[in-house]
């Protein structure tokens, strides 16, 4: 009868670890469009977000293409190894350092089949910003292809 209560608790437990693994593929069942892809990131920066960590490939690898991952990784690595800083000197959703976002507006133009770019518009200390993201789908998902900042672009700084 002993058994019981543990054969419960067994059970109890498969299903928790069960509807956790269930909630943990939530995240990318929203990002099956490129808006719920854009809106996940900038939520990371409203309020008292805390923004999102690119401090690791597995990171740069769930939002940016394989190519434009590795050119920031593979520039993090250069710039650490020679005591610089690396090109990417600040976070490139924003294209600034800190940030105390206001009035997010993230529109999305759906191009040929598995592209698309976004328009996302805010200010960040008062100061308006856009900033155009071209997105592709790949098989894990919706990822950043490029930037686009006023001045520059993302991959121009890995181009140059």
């Amino acid at each position: 009868m002993a058994s019981a209560p543990l054969l419960s608790r067994r059970g109890l437990l498969a299903a928790f670890v069960l509807a956790g693994s269930t909630l943990a593929l939530r995240p990318v069942r929203a990002a099956e469009t490129p808006e719920a892809f854009l809106k996940a990131i900038y939520a990371a920066y409203l309020g008292d977000g805390s923004g999102i960590d690119l401090n690791d490939k597995r990171a740069l690898d769930r939002y940016f293409t394989p190519d434009l991952a590795t050119m920031i990784a593979d520039d993090r690595a250069r710039a650490e190894a020679a005591g610089d800083m690396p090109l990417l000197d600040g976070d490139p959703f924003l294209n600034a350092q800190d940030w105390e976002i206001k009035r997010l507006s993230i529109k999305v133009d759906h191009g040929a089949a598995g592209k698309a770019t976004g328009h996302v518009r805010f200010t960040n200390g008062g100061v308006p910003v856009a900033i155009d993201l071209m997105l592709v789908q790949t098989a894990k998902g919706w990822r950043i292809r490029d930037i686009h900042y006023a001045e520059s672009t993302l991959r121009g700084l890995y181009t140059h």
